[in-house]
């Protein structure tokens, strides 16, 4: 826990990743665990709807808490973020380079498949006039597929066809073929995107994190935002993926049904592709007098230097249309407090034209919910999804709380958001992955 006595502030480059989420449901699917360390709380809790009102614009920031039910005196509070909607058909035309991983390892546990399905499922739902053009990579790197028009479905899938697993793995080269072919096809007007489709296993070239990163940075600063699509259970560089998507001013998802691909290629295809707010952060401010420690759960590789939050120079987070994120936060409160603001969460974000935007909300203790039951019931799910996390990383939490009351948290939920797929699924993980 923090004392705000001494740092009264709390500031992070915003991040809609999901990735961490559907690998650990495709590993309690398949019977395995995922190391404590690839558990980002953050984006296990992005995989959920939040229910947040869309703005009409850019970003908007919301703040709702309850009392922690296992903790005296404690509040969780949330800091939403939502981004506005984008409509499929009015927005601009898009370039995509698909880079995709043809490596030796890219033949296990339905990887290849796994891939082309994905890459279908994208293709189909481009518009006419989108383009689209493809790398392979394994030892060296090749165009599959030259600059194409997204209605020439035919050339495409023949494309897609024509990958299988090869050789070794040189991601180095194949991501910069990939930038090569997304800067022949700079056209003014349009949106350029490099999806990258991988395990993330890199054993010749350019094997080192670093070195990859720096060329990725280089080009996101040149307008081309990277999208990295992991597969796989086994032989995996989670690290290296979802690096890969921070630095590349992009978004990081992991893909391990048809289903899933539907949900990022398909119903959230526009979302995938239109940024609404570049170099987003967030600072959150604890008021010292009312608030006697405070913890943030997740964002532990994006925190960013509180006096760096209006520094536009300093990399935030990319924000793609009508995603939400949030953060989640454990608040010791000091007796007394309750009708002054406690928290202030300030967003800030570059808009289209490159212009600096602010939004705030504050909360005070007499705002929040009597209790976790009284609560939405996003904030109640958003709990279980915490303690869920805390639990898979051997947390604080696990001091006062039990497997049973996570179950039993989890099964309480479901009847508050019963029509929820996601969340009933979630519960039977959780079932499965605590017992």
């Amino acid at each position: 826990m923090t004392d705000p006595a001494s740092d009264p502030l709390s500031t992070f480059a915003l991040d809609i990743d999901t990735g961490s989420y559907t690998r650990f449901r495709d590993a309690v699917n398949q019977g395995r665990r995922i190391a404590p360390s690839e558990v980002r709380t953050e984006e296990f809790v992005n995989y959920f709807e939040q229910g947040y009102q869309a703005p009409r614009e850019g970003l908007d920031v919301s703040i709702d808490a309850a009392p922690l039910p296992f903790r005296e005196g404690h509040r969780l509070v949330r800091v939403g973020i939502r981004s506005a909607n984008a409509d499929h058909e009015s927005r601009p035309d898009a370039d995509l380079v698909l880079v995709v991983d043809c490596s030796g390892s890219m033949g296990e546990a339905g990887k290849m498949d796994t891939t082309k399905a994905a890459l279908r499922t994208l293709a189909t739902s481009l518009r006419p006039t989108d383009r689209v053009a493809m790398v392979c990579y394994s030892t060296e790197a090749d165009v599959a597929l030259e600059p194409t028009p997204a209605a020439d479905r035919l050339a495409i899938d023949r494309a897609i066809d024509s990958l299988h697993p090869q050789e070794s793995t040189n991601a180095a080269a194949g991501l910069a073929l990939g930038y090569d072919l997304a800067r022949s096809m700079h056209t003014e007007g349009r949106m350029s995107r490099v999806v990258l489709v991988s395990d993330g296993v890199a054993n010749v070239g350019d094997t080192t994190p670093g070195g990859i990163l720096d060329r990725i940075s280089a080009q996101a600063r040149a307008g081309t935002n990277l999208i990295s699509v992991g597969v796989g259970i086994e032989d995996y560089n989670d690290h290296l993926l979802e690096q890969l998507a921070d630095r590349g001013d992009g978004w990081h998802v992991y893909v391990d049904t048809s289903a899933e691909a539907e949900r990022v290629f398909a119903t959230g295809l526009t979302g995938s592709l239109v940024v609404t707010a570049r170099d987003a952060k967030a600072q959150v401010e604890f008021d010292p007098a009312q608030v006697a420690a405070y913890r943030l759960l997740g964002y532990e590789n994006r925190a960013v230097a509180d006096r760096d939050f209006r520094n536009d120079a300093i990399d935030g987070g990319e924000v793609f249309a009508g995603h939400a994120t949030t953060a989640l936060y454990d608040v010791e409160l000091r007796e007394g407090a309750r009708d002054a603001s406690f928290v202030k969460a300030t967003v800030r974000y570059l808009d289209a034209s490159g212009r600096p935007v602010e939004r705030s909300r504050q909360l005070s203790d007499a705002e929040c919910a009597p209790s976790i039951e009284h609560a939405s019931p996003r904030l109640q799910q958003d709990l279980v999804v915490a303690m869920l996390t805390d639990r898979l990383t051997g947390g604080p939490w696990t001091q006062w709380t039990r497997p049973d009351d996570l179950r039993q948290r989890a099964a309480a939920v479901t009847a508050s958001l019963d029509s929820d797929r996601d969340v009933a699924e979630l519960v039977g993980l959780i079932d499965r992955a605590t017992t």
